[in-house]
């Protein structure tokens, strides 16, 4: 029998304990982390490179700080991944593009520069597809290396999954958070639009680009993802709200809404079956759930969603014009095929239907908005299913693409299988209420992980 490629130390978060009586050090849990990158990353790959000397080194100051009591932050000593769209000055930024093969930027990202500050350790840097949109990249699904691991955060949520580091950077412009924490079977964490800095991070689109994380658990996942709002919000935005240290406290939903849309079409007959023997435990639990026929503002949220899809990769398209239209131009042998045809799709997306989409995404995200006195969250499958045979298809977007465009928070808790594969379960939240959304995931993962 091949050996598993699958995670087996603890979390982070349920470590720090030991870090801070001695009863365990930073160095050890790193050794324990680079076992799993020696082992499994032959056939994982979830690294486009990684300095483990240097992670050493860090490893040894953050068991110092412990051990005189000082540590710098909640991620003092935590092995990151760091998504290859985000900007490294010690290691190269290449972003899966012929393009940017050995590209060392001169600055670091604000993320990057703000888990520094915190004392965590970055392992090394991770397979994103090209660009965070295009084509894939090598990483395959530690549940089993025939199917893909989800793009575009691939190496980041497989390599949480295969235990090489509890948490790392993602970003989303459709999917590209959920999605792979859905397949990789980890917590993904899409916080509020702009609650955290993309400066230093290669853009897709104003309108949807989010810095999230992936993680081995709620805690280490908002950990991450708190401290770097702490340090580095987005400028105009007052970043993440709750609190800085410890666990995340589980709460209970009282009321959840069904966010049915035509997106459950993607869903096989097993996969629906399994989001709705979730929502059938939830049921036994108290909790309410509420479905669109129930709720005729819920009801016209889910017709307003149906075009979404469309609608969301028309704005993506006329907003990436700046860089892709040059790099097409310029390099045309060097770019993939799915940024060529966003390319064509944008010269179809004038400048008066770009103001439309806009319109109709800020009318959107006020409809959502006036379901936030009525429900706790709202729930859908964080995938079209486990993940798919193969790698060139990475998953469909569409259950996915709602709180990207809306700009709200969402979670992938890994709640469910389909014919032995993790299939995440989604909380979508209201703008800004990020760690009410937290809690309630943590008490998921609590009652049903």
């Amino acid at each position: 029998m091949a050996p598993s490629l699958l995670a087996t130390q603890p979390a982070f978060s349920d470590l720090v304990e030991e870090f801070r009586t001695g009863s365990r050090t930073p160095r050890e849990y790193l050794e324990s982390c680079i076992e799993a990158i020696e082992e499994r990353e032959p056939i994982v790959k979830a690294f486009t490179c990684h300095n483990l000397e240097q992670a050493r080194m860090q490893a040894d100051a953050a068991t110092r700080r412990y051990a005189e009591g000082r540590p710098l932050s909640p991620i003092d000593g935590m092995p990151i991944g760091i998504k290859d769209i985000i900007d490294t000055r010690d290691m190269p930024t290449e972003m899966n593009s012929d393009i940017f093969t050995a590209h060392y930027p001169r600055t670091e990202a604000a993320c990057v520069r703000a888990i520094k500050q915190g004392g965590a350790i970055l392992i090394g840097k991770t397979v994103t597809t090209e660009f965070a949109i295009g084509r894939s990249g090598p990483t395959v699904n530690p549940h089993n290396p025939e199917h893909t691991p989800g793009g575009s955060s691939s190496g980041s949520a497989a390599g949480v999954a295969a235990g090489m580091f509890p948490a790392g950077f993602g970003t989303q412009t459709q999917g590209s958070i959920i999605r792979p924490a859905s397949f990789c079977g980890v917590v993904g964490f899409k916080p509020t639009l702009n609650a955290l800095s993309l400066d230093g991070v290669h853009p897709l689109s104003k309108s949807h680009d989010h810095l999230g994380t992936l993680a081995d658990s709620v805690d280490d996942a908002w950990w991450l993802a708190r401290w770097v709002a702490e340090c580095a919000p987005a400028q105009g935005h007052p970043g993440l709200s709750g609190p800085l240290h410890g666990a995340v406290t589980p709460a209970k939903p009282a009321n959840l809404a069904v966010l049915r849309t035509n997106g459950f079409e993607d869903l096989d007959s097993s996969s629906l079956n399994a989001f709705e023997q979730q929502l059938d435990l939830l049921r036994r639990e108290g909790v309410t759930i509420v479905e669109p026929e129930d709720d005729p503002l819920l009801q016209a949220l889910v017709e307003d969603l149906q075009d979404v899809p469309e609608r969301s990769l028309e704005l993506l398209a006329y907003e990436m014009r700046w860089p892709y239209q040059d790099y097409v131009a310029a390099y045309p042998d060097m770019v993939g095929e799915r940024i060529h045809s966003l390319m064509e799709s944008a010269t179809h997306v004038k400048r008066a239907r770009y103001r439309q989409l806009l319109i109709i995404q800020q009318q959107l995200r006020g409809r959502l908005q006036e379901l936030a006195g009525y429900y706790d969250a709202l729930v859908l499958p964080a995938s079209s299913g486990p993940a798919p045979h193969g790698f060139e298809f990475t998953g469909s977007r569409r259950l996915l693409v709602y709180s990207t465009f809306m700009g709200a928070p969402a979670f992938s808790v890994p709640l469910m299988q389909v014919a032995g594969l993790p299939f995440g379960f989604q909380l979508m939240g209201f703008p800004g209420q990020d760690y009410p959304l937290a809690r309630q995931a943590q008490w998921l993962t609590q009652h049903y992980s």
